[in-house]
């Protein structure tokens, strides 16, 4: 899913921005500049990843890589103003929204008359439906999207117009609109030929029981389910399908993806930003490495950086020649970043140990050493601060290592054995205090585990810092095999839905609470949150969901940050806050 308003981010290969300024310019029009010379004048728009996409099935993928290049392949009933943050039609119109009786909603669509696939075939209500019963498919590992349409209860199709449906939905839904909105419409002539999806009812899969009984007896969803997760299905050029500006035509794993603009594209023509399809092809490059990042950029062999190292950005945009060539700019993020606990690792079980532990980290400290002079800003929760139900009652968290040597001695934890290291009796034998934590292999993640590691060692706490490529990492977060990581979330410019990613039922692979925070208020809350549509009536329960966190500390909250943009000065672009802050396809040659 391209779920705009949700961004599930890890802290891949440095992090954040170095310099709050206005965002970059799109255009140089000093008539003093001296005229550059580029060394690509093709129009093939050049992005240097630094992580490779694990698959390109989107409701199997919750990783930001995956997004950045899927967008360009398929597309979504609605985008998102990146300006205002609201709704905008591409595959559809936005919904006419209507009461039901019975206290439901319903909201109707029209296609766009000129959406097609690449085999000419028109985009129909029936790709909908198919693309809907994958979300809500059971045996698909599609858990970190399913509860955004659980509210869901039918779809009726118009029967003189194929284009024309209408969502049928059991219950208001805070964010019903923006989830419908955000739907990743699949071809369904493509991705289920024999179709086996027809003969299951989309009112089925809508209930717990409905689903549970199909998953159990239903021959043609278990044999659409185990093609549909084949990883071919999400690899091979041949058989990724979408509707958007750009085909795959090649994979070389480990180097690049290359995207041709499609022929007969149903968009080309398109003024907006979310439907333009301008470069001619894009190459998606991954470069993991910063030397090998930085001799890419001098030698001009990418155009666009996704997510440079800070260290990185920093130095490169000193650079006279570089800076003649390339816009290095800031934009504020929609991103926090934290250290997340898991809460069934039996160190971290007890909410004492963990309140203990984020005195025990300096996040100022952290701020001023890696993201001086407003670079970034310190958070206390996942939410965005400036938001009407933001709680601003909750006090920043002091570094204190005498309040945590309270609270830990108050948790049990001393050095019985007098070998430096605090211990503890847990389920029945004493256990040293010592773990491993996890984080990417970047200079801004070896910083922050250094200093970790060393605030916490002063207080008798064994830390292993333990540096893990971006897919081992997340794949260890899914399994729960961690004690502590590094981990990042997105703020939402749209009212919070915290069910993803903080209900005890969201836990990997139903969603992504990979931390296993669990609270039965706090679950109460989610749900309440999502069916309260009155502003005056949500805010305080946003209020108390925010204390409840606080209390709890599922993880040690330490910043939001300014994204980095990188762009060559040959091409003409738009800046936006949403990752990656460029549309590619958008991204228009300067002549």
């Amino acid at each position: 899913m391209f779920l705009r308003f949700f961004f599930c981010l890890l802290l891949a290969g440095g992090l954040f921005a170095c310099k709050t300024d206005s965002a970059p310019t799109a255009t140089d029009n000093d008539s003093d500049s001296p005229v550059i010379s580029f060394k690509n004048t093709d129009n093939t728009a050049r992005i240097a990843l630094r992580v490779e996409p694990p698959g390109l099935n989107p409701v199997l993928s919750t990783q930001a890589a995956s997004r950045y290049v899927g967008e360009m392949i398929f597309q979504t009933l609605n985008s998102m103003d990146p300006d205002n943050f609201e709704q905008v039609p591409l595959l559809a119109s936005l919904p006419d929204i209507t009461k039901e009786p019975g206290g439901g909603v319903s909201y109707s669509y029209l296609i766009d008359e000129r959406a097609t696939w690449p085999n000419g075939l028109p985009v129909t209500a029936a790709d909908v439906i198919f693309s809907l019963k994958l979300v809500l498919n059971p045996l698909v590992a599609s858990g970190a999207y399913r509860p955004y349409y659980d509210m869901v209860s039918s779809v009726v199709t118009s029967p003189n117009n194929e284009r024309r449906f209408k969502v049928m939905c059991k219950r208001p839904y805070l964010i019903a609109q923006e989830s419908l909105g955000s739907l990743v419409i699949y071809p369904e002539y493509a991705y289920d030929p024999d179709r086996l999806l027809r003969k299951i009812r989309l009112g089925d899969l809508t209930t717990d029981a409905g689903a549970e009984r199909l998953a159990k007896n239903s021959e043609e969803l278990k044999t659409f389910s185990e093609a549909f997760s084949d990883p071919d299905l999400a690899n091979n050029p041949e058989r990724i399908v979408g509707s958007g500006p750009y085909q795959l035509v090649s994979w070389e794993p480990g180097q690049q993806l290359t995207l041709d603009r499609r022929e007969k594209y149903w968009g080309s023509k398109s003024r907006d930003n979310w439907l333009k399809a301008k470069p001619e092809s894009i190459i998606f490059q991954i470069i993991s490495d910063n030397g090998t990042m930085a001799n890419a950029i001098r030698d001009e062999a990418v155009d666009v950086v996704v997510d440079m190292s800070v260290d990185q950005f920093k130095e490169l945009r000193d650079d006279d020649y570089l800076n003649a060539r390339y816009e290095f700019g800031t934009i504020q993020s929609l991103k926090y970043f934290g250290l997340l606990f898991n809460q069934q690792h039996p160190l971290f079980k007890d909410a004492s140990t963990r309140r203990a532990l984020t005195h025990l980290v300096d996040v100022d400290a952290i701020i001023d050493q890696l993201f001086p002079n407003g670079l970034a800003n310190r958070v206390t929760g996942p939410v965005l601060p400036g938001k009407s139900y933001y709680n601003g009652d909750l006090p920043e968290i002091p570094y204190s290592p005498e309040k945590a040597s309270e609270l830990l001695k108050s948790a049990g934890w001393e050095d019985t054995n007098g070998d430096g290291t605090l211990d503890k009796e847990i389920d029945g034998s004493r256990q040293e205090f010592s773990f491993q934590f996890l984080i990417f292999p970047s200079p801004t993640s070896d910083a922050v585990g250094a200093l970790v590691s060393e605030w916490m060692g002063e207080a008798g706490i064994e830390v292993e810092v333990v540096r893990q490529d971006f897919r081992a990492l997340y794949g260890e977060l899914n399994k729960g095999n961690f004690a502590l990581a590094i981990i990042g979330q997105g703020f939402t410019p749209n009212p919070d839905e915290f069910t993803q990613v903080w209900a005890s039922t969201s836990v990997p692979p139903n969603g992504t609470n990979r931390g296993g925070f669990a609270s039965a208020e706090a679950d109460k809350l989610i749900n309440q949150i999502k069916v309260t549509l009155k502003e005056s009536d949500r805010d305080p329960l946003y209020r108390r969901f925010q204390e409840i966190l606080y209390e709890n500390q599922p993880m040690i909250f330490l910043f939001s940050p300014a994204d980095r943009v990188v762009v060559s000065k040959r091409f003409d672009f738009e800046p936006s806050s949403i990752s990656p802050n460029v549309d590619f396809n958008a991204l228009e040659k300067k002549e």
